[in-house]
């Protein structure tokens, strides 16, 4: 039973109006920011953006105010008295959102590619794939209410409604997919958002966010540049109704202590591995190549990406045989190039993170195999395709796996007990994502069943769609993604009768 108020939206507003737009000059490969409308002026901090290939300065962008995010949250409380009105309305344009994403991807992902590092068909995937997620999520139904019987001559009415202005805070990973995941369900629920986007992809986020509104009505949708304080000036302020935050788990203790302040509700996404199981009937050569190709996506820097495999004993040397030819395979070099088939990492630090993660190992214990090296001569974050094996003797766990390295690393972990190597799998940080291999399907299928991670596949290695709920627990943080992420942007309410 919906009954919905048809109020019209007011037109969407013309280029000139627009917040953050972000030009991109192919002729010189420099990008430059113009806020507009002094909606946002400019602040007192600047941070420049650097290709993490080249280490050349691409342009720059000014962090957001306390002042200025009071602008924002303004704007958002005008709109989502209009905006939460009309679902049919709301799941239309968002529908006109994918297409023009759809429509821009190419143009797009050179920017993406120059701020993040990832080649260019990455790029263009990873925003291909936020406007099909914008898509799917359009055609997502729900109750806007539901009768509940409540007894002799009464009935109660559950009315679920949208929360307010939400905040949605994204990390620098899959910036537009990680973005569209969180704003389209809250979006199409009725709610308002505003985008706090990390500064060192900050451009491609901010061009991204302007293709959307120039379909979305005036103050649906905003974004910020966050970094210090900013945080606290977004997640703290009392029109905030929801915070959405994706990012590390020291991150995520941070912002929920700046919401608690006004009790705002948050959600997290808070990171984690992957692993695989690779049976004893699996295809070497076959598997070895399908978890090359998910492990190495993103320089390997993607939440849930396979980073290591648990490989019968007596197939270890032919599977890390197998994993090492898939690796000499692949190119490292700038994202802008054609050959290239893996870039830098994201930043010094990371590429500083992966470095110490590699050096704990191979002093624990582990034996480098492949890799190791930069892998190419350019000055940037770079690390080459590196391939770790460990053997857990008498059950005891290894450097190499007890923590998650996002970079271009994969382990393989030589087993004897099945049902060992189903119980390490479900410790943290590696409880999100796993996969199960092998070539009778109905064994894996049934191996996958006991396998205790949030996002279990068999002969592939996938987290989630639009369409498939899946949530957030324990040390992966709290809270939903796809198919019911709907649900964490509503609130219900009783009505009896």
């Amino acid at each position: 039973m919906n009954n919905r108020d048809t109020t019209r939206f007011p037109a969407p507003r013309e280029d000139g109006d627009r917040f953050g737009r972000v030009a991109y000059q192919r002729e010189t490969g420099r990008v430059s920011t113009i806020l507009t409308q002094a909606r946002v002026c400019p602040g007192p901090q600047a941070r420049v953006c650097v290709n993490p290939a080249t280490l050349e300065s691409i342009g720059s962008v000014q962090i957001a105010t306390a002042r200025q995010i009071d602008g924002l949250v303004s704007r958002a409380q005008r709109a989502f008295a209009t905006w939460r009105g009309d679902r049919d309305a709301r799941q239309k344009l968002l529908a006109i959102c994918s297409r023009e994403l759809f429509a821009v991807a190419d143009a797009v992902a050179p920017l993406l590619t120059m701020e993040h590092g990832k080649p260019l068909d990455e790029s263009a995937g990873e925003i291909r794939a936020a406007a099909k997620f914008l898509a799917d999520t359009a055609r997502i139904d729900w109750d806007d209410d539901a009768p509940v019987c409540a007894g002799r001559n009464r009935t109660a009415v559950i009315e679920y409604r949208p929360v307010g202005v939400v905040a949605v805070l994204i990390p620098w990973d899959l910036p537009i997919l990680r973005m569209v995941a969180k704003i389209a369900p809250a979006l199409v629920a009725g709610n308002t958002v505003i985008v706090e986007t990390p500064p060192t992809v900050a451009l491609s986020v901010t061009r991204v966010v302007d293709v959307l509104e120039a379909v979305l009505p005036d103050g649906v949708l905003g974004t910020s540049v966050g970094y210090d304080d900013t945080g606290s000036s977004l997640v703290g302020h009392p029109g905030i109704g929801r915070v959405s935050y994706v990012g590390s788990r020291g991150g995520a203790r941070k912002i929920i202590s700046k919401a608690a302040r006004f009790l705002t509700p948050v959600a997290t996404t808070t990171g984690g591995g992957g692993a695989a199981v690779v049976l004893p009937d699996a295809h070497v050569d076959a598997t070895a190549t399908a978890l090359a190709g998910s492990a190495f996506l993103n320089a390997g820097q993607t939440l849930g990406g396979p980073g290591r495999a648990y490989v019968p004993t007596e197939m270890v040397d032919a599977f890390c045989e197998a994993l090492s030819e898939n690796m000499r395979m692949l190119t490292v070099g700038d994202g802008s190039s054609p050959e290239t088939s893996i870039g830098p990492l994201h930043s010094a630090r990371q590429l500083r993170v992966v470095e110490d993660f590699l050096a704990r190992s191979v002093a624990a214990g582990s034996t480098l195999v492949h890799g190791g090296g930069r892998g190419t001569d350019l000055p940037g974050h770079f690390l080459e395709p590196t391939l770790l094996r460990e053997i857990r003797d008498a059950g005891v766990p290894g450097a190499a796996v007890e923590t998650a390295a996002a970079g271009p690393v994969f382990t393989v972990v030589g087993f004897d007990d099945l049902d060992r190597v189903l119980g390490w799998i479900g410790e943290p940080p590696h409880a999100l994502s796993a996969s199960v291999w092998g070539t009778d399907i109905d064994r894996a299928a049934k191996v996958a069943e006991r396998v205790d991670a949030q996002s279990v596949s068999v002969n592939r290695h996938e987290v989630t769609d639009a369409t498939s709920p899946f949530e957030m627990v324990a040390a992966s943080g709290f809270g939903m993604i796809g198919g019911r992420a709907v649900d964490e942007f509503l609130q219900f309410r009783v009505i009896n009768h």
